[in-house]
């Protein structure tokens, strides 16, 4: 098969993205949205026809020679990722809901497959929640890592910004095969019962205070003022988890040690038990307060009990170093799935 030009492909679309954004006064973001829409179905709508200007339909008639359908699904994300950064970069969007990078995504998907029992049997097809999905390049990420090792995945999205859901959305049409449901809601206060409890959790923790009350019974709440997100996103997690599953969170490197720790430590030892925390790589941040990790967690009842796994991924260019630790954490990953087992 030839191997798509992805700079190339990205151009083209891109100079049909700036055209429709002049042509019609909106942002980035919101062209994006419309011409990969027109791409995915290949045609004008008649709503198409109406609302858009005569500039914009002729530049998006070009989309219809790219044959989409002949292009790997890595390749399809690579094109669709590079355009999200450029309108995350030009509409000048909050770091709190630009995409997670893939040096992460990679890390946390392979970390998934070595350790998470995603590999299901008679038919059955695994469930991951993202629940900040964002414009959802994490759960494409690790979508892309478990088809590698050929596992059928059923993803669900949750986010509060209903333009970061519009972006998923088309790009999970974008994106063959793909069994996608989002849902636009506030996650730390999620209806009981409103998702199906899914066997892995994955999330980029967006970083600050929570706008409203906690939620009551919350052990991360702080007794005075206002409390942070994060930590009743980590929480919430476990609501959203099936009693065997394991979420995958990023998180700041600090939080185990840092302001308001104590609350995460009690909810380690009250509801949740922690199987890894693995801090990424410094090369990955601008800054070192800026650096973040994957703490993996699992209800309290979660069998098997194995010895936590802490460490610090190596650099990419520590190649062998961070072959070496890989393994290791594959060894540490078959430990749990052998346990399970017997």
């Amino acid at each position: 098969m030839t191997k798509v030009n992805i700079p190339e492909q990205f151009q083209t679309i891109d100079s049909i993205v700036q055209k429709v954004k002049q042509s019609e006064g909106v942002s980035q973001r919101q062209a994006l949205v419309q011409v990969l829409a027109t791409l995915n179905e290949q045609e004008l709508t008649a709503k198409d026809k109406e609302v858009l200007s005569a500039d914009s339909q002729l530049a998006m008639e070009k989309l219809f020679t790219i044959d989409w359908s002949s292009f790997s699904f890595q390749e399809k994300r690579h094109i669709l990722q590079l355009l999200i950064l450029k309108a995350d970069k030009e509409d000048k969007i909050p770091a709190n809901e630009q995409l997670t990078p893939d040096g992460i995504g990679y890390l946390l998907g392979d970390l998934v497959a070595k350790t998470a029992n995603v590999k299901k049997a008679n038919g059955q097809v695994a469930t991951i929640t993202d629940m900040t999905v964002g414009s959802a390049n994490l759960l494409w990420t690790v979508q892309e890592v478990l088809g590698a090792t050929d596992v059928e995945v059923k993803t669900t999205g949750i986010d509060v910004v209903d333009s970061q859901l519009a972006l998923a959305s088309v790009t999970a049409d974008l994106l063959s095969d793909n069994q996608a449901d989002f849902f636009l809601g506030d996650v730390v206060n999620l209806p009981a019962g409103e998702l199906l409890p899914a066997d892995v959790v994955i999330g980029d923790l967006p970083i600050g205070y929570y706008p409203n009350e906690a939620p009551a019974g919350f052990v991360t709440a702080f007794k005075d003022g206002k409390s942070y997100a994060h930590f009743l996103m980590i929480e919430q997690a476990l609501n959203l988890l099936k009693e065997d599953g394991w979420a995958y969170l990023v998180v700041p490197a600090d939080i185990l040690s840092g302001a308001h720790h104590e609350s995460i430590l009690k909810l380690l030892s009250n509801k949740a038990q922690l199987k890894a925390f693995l801090t990424l790589p410094q090369s990955f941040f601008q800054k070192k307060e800026q650096q973040k990790a994957i703490l993996v967690i699992r209800h309290s009842s979660a069998t098997p009990k194995t010895e936590v796994m802490l460490g610090q991924y190596p650099s990419v260019k520590e190649s062998k170093a961070l072959e070496e630790f890989l393994q290791d954490l594959g060894d540490w990953g078959k430990l749990n799935k052998e346990k399970v087992r017997d």
